[in-house]
């Protein structure tokens, strides 16, 4: 062998070593067996602690819908109804009322329930100009894919190669759908199609006159209950809308210390009173001033949440607030600036969309009860045109930021309060008390 072969062989073995083959040693003779050891994993790496800071916001959760019916907060008697109406006696819901109320949370625990009976539960998100056929596309292919469904996905995709309308729709879904089926539609009121919401309203009632197995709950504002109705009004029958109003001030409360229960903050009874009032019978405003004051405790080394502690977490709110929502900040505190009678108009307009989660131009002039009110009303409107989006109902707006009647709210009355009037600090009762009060609003 040559040295150019030896070479190439001493690199192949290089390039691809082979196992080294071993054999056991034999055993010696009378030796005592060697125990074996036991294999022991290493530990896991510790998850790092997180901060008190960070359980805090878990805890109050605000930009989240809850996630289990221990803190669906005051929501028994809605979620019975809706429970009775869809699951036993099979009719189509509108679950509506203000942004912040606790909608989504409801209609997710809703959900929950109808899913531990044994109902399909789909959900989608509605969007501005949606045409029917893309609202229920993919409701049709997540029912095609269930293991157990009898709508064939051949079906679908013959009803999807064109546009099909609520007759088609309907049709389908009664002749093959056998399992009890809730199609969940979230965010109704962002549909702005007319001709989407009749057709919804067509199926609704067809389905009912075909008596499907399919139910449909939307979730938006009271507008779209009457939007539903305004096309077929024997779809009364057919349909339960379940309001879902602010919570009482109880409930708040009990919501509220059941959070700073969990973070190990104790809280006086003025300090909860504020932002509770504060809150305006929303969930939500109340998580999210909670929180704040929760974060100002936390920052001050404090335990016990005061009412100099709240104070402070509401205005570290309103400020945050208002770095990303400048404009509407601007223009509800230059309201604020005006003389207290000036000023009311927009408290009412603000304590309206909180309540009922739109502005009704006819609510608030009838609210204002005064000569030219409507007047007063129509100019404070056109003033807020900026942040209000007009919607379909004649008459009746939403402003484009759901934060904003809330914290107007809060400073309208602590306004009047700094400056001698007979309200009171909280923004929701006290406000509704000097509605009523008109020698005060003089």
């Amino acid at each position: 062998m040559n040295v150019f072969r030896q070479f190439a062989d001493w690199l192949g073995r290089l390039l691809e070593p082979q196992p080294a083959v071993r054999s056991l040693p034999r055993p010696v003779q009378g030796a005592a067996p060697v125990p074996a050891v036991p294999f022991q994993a290493p530990p896991a790496p510790a998850r790092p602690e997180r901060s008190r800071r960070a359980i805090m916001h878990e805890v109050f959760d605000t930009g989240m819908p809850v996630a289990n019916r221990a803190a669906l907060a005051g929501r028994t008697n809605e979620l019975e109804r809706l429970l009775d109406a869809v699951l036993d006696h099979r009719k189509h819901g509108i679950i509506y009322g203000a942004r912040g109320s606790g909608k989504t949370s409801l209609s997710r625990i809703f959900g929950d329930m109808a899913d531990e009976r044994g109902c399909l539960v789909l959900y989608n998100l509605a969007s501005g100009d949606i045409a029917f056929h893309d609202l229920f596309r993919p409701y049709l292919l997540d029912i095609a894919a269930e293991p157990q469904s009898k709508v064939r996905r051949s079906e679908v995709d013959a009803l999807l190669n064109e546009p099909f309308d609520a007759r088609r729709l309907a049709s389908l879904l009664a002749d093959r759908v056998e399992r009890r089926t809730i199609l969940m539609l979230d965010e109704f009121d962002r549909v702005h199609s007319q001709e989407t919401k009749a057709e919804l309203a067509a199926l609704m009632k067809l389905l009912s006159d075909m008596r499907s197995e399919v139910s449909i709950v939307t979730i938006g504002i009271a507008a779209n209950l009457e939007d539903l109705i305004a096309g077929h009004p024997s779809l009364r029958r057919h349909l339960i809308g379940v309001a879902v109003g602010g919570l009482t001030p109880t409930d708040l409360d009990a919501l509220l210390r059941r959070c700073l229960n969990r973070v190990d903050l104790d809280i006086t009874d003025d300090a909860a009173a504020t932002i509770v009032s504060a809150a305006v019978g929303s969930p939500y405003h109340l998580r999210l001033f909670g929180l704040y004051a929760a974060l100002q405790a936390d920052a001050m080394g404090k335990t016990v949440i005061d009412a100099d502690v709240a104070s402070r977490g509401l205005q570290v709110a309103f400020a945050e607030w208002r770095d990303v929502s400048r404009r509407n900040a601007d223009l509800l505190l230059a309201q604020i600036d005006r003389p207290r009678a000036s000023a009311l108009p927009a408290a009412i307009i603000c304590l309206n969309a909180a309540m009922r989660s739109r502005v009704d131009r006819a609510e608030v002039i009838a609210e204002l009860g005064e000569p030219g009110s409507a007047e007063q009303v129509d100019a404070m409107l056109d003033t807020l045109a900026p942040i209000l989006v007009e919607s379909s109902t004649s008459g009746q707006y939403v402003f484009d930021d759901s934060l904003a009647p809330q914290f107007f709210l809060l400073l309208f009355t602590r306004k009047i309060a700094s400056d001698g009037g007979s309200i009171g600090r909280g923004a929701g009762d006290d406000l509704r008390a000097l509605l009523h009060d008109k020698g005060a609003t003089q």
